[in-house]
């Protein structure tokens, strides 16, 4: 698979924007051979599991367009910084180094942590109830946000939409169903798609939205 190759899907041709091996984000291709969603400055992507769309397309074309490699940026990971072993919390870091001595003391190592290669990013905080909130733009001098930056940032974004008490994201209110399989823990970063033609990422758990959903089902 390659970013820009055409598939017949369900029987409708779409265009592959990105995709790593857990996920993969597409548009349909109109008439005119232009995309039929993914043209406005502000975009959310439509994605499926790589699994399932692997078994259920049929490659048609390899053709891929430059304008639409710059808009899009698939260089960028689809996701980074995922640990199981922490949840966002509630407390604001006035320093980065208050923030690393944190992570320490989550035995989160700090070589571990995923650098991401551009000078800005939108970063769309989510409610414990997976609801998203008002994004924040990031950007950086040097086109690179280090990990533990970017970590920093996305922590102090997060802690106002956190309850300590509920350390997991869940769509229920009751917690009579909020057993494990309706809980997601954890923290993760994930590619939403563009806002105002910057990539935007939201914040969740060690799996994505699409992950989640799949196993709360299957």
């Amino acid at each position: 698979m390659k970013v820009g190759e055409e598939y017949l899907y369900f029987q409708k041709k779409q265009r592959i924007i990105m995709f790593d091996s857990n996920e993969v984000f597409y548009d349909e291709i109109a008439i005119d051979n232009s995309l039929k969603y993914t043209k406005g400055k502000t975009v959310t992507y439509s994605r499926v599991s790589r699994d399932f769309f692997d078994k259920n397309a049929i490659l048609i074309s390899t053709s891929v367009s430059e304008k639409e490699l710059l808009i899009h940026q698939p260089h960028l990971p689809l996701r980074l910084n995922c640990f199981k072993n922490i949840f966002w919390t509630n407390e604001y870091f006035k320093t980065i180094n208050e923030f690393r001595n944190y992570l320490i003391s989550k035995d989160i190592n700090l070589k571990d942590l995923e650098n991401l290669n551009c000078n800005k990013v939108v970063i769309i905080p989510i409610g414990q109830q997976i609801s998203f909130k008002k994004s924040i733009i990031l950007e950086s001098s040097n086109n690179l946000f280090e990990g533990l930056e970017l970590l920093y940032h996305c922590f102090n974004i997060q802690y106002k939409y956190i309850n300590i008490n509920k350390p997991y994201f869940s769509r229920f209110r009751s917690a009579a169903k909020e057993n494990n399989l309706n809980k997601l823990s954890g923290i993760g970063i994930y590619r939403a798609g563009i806002k105002s033609n910057i990539p935007s990422y939201y914040l969740g758990g060690s799996v994505s939205l699409l992950e989640f959903e799949s196993k709360r089902f299957n």
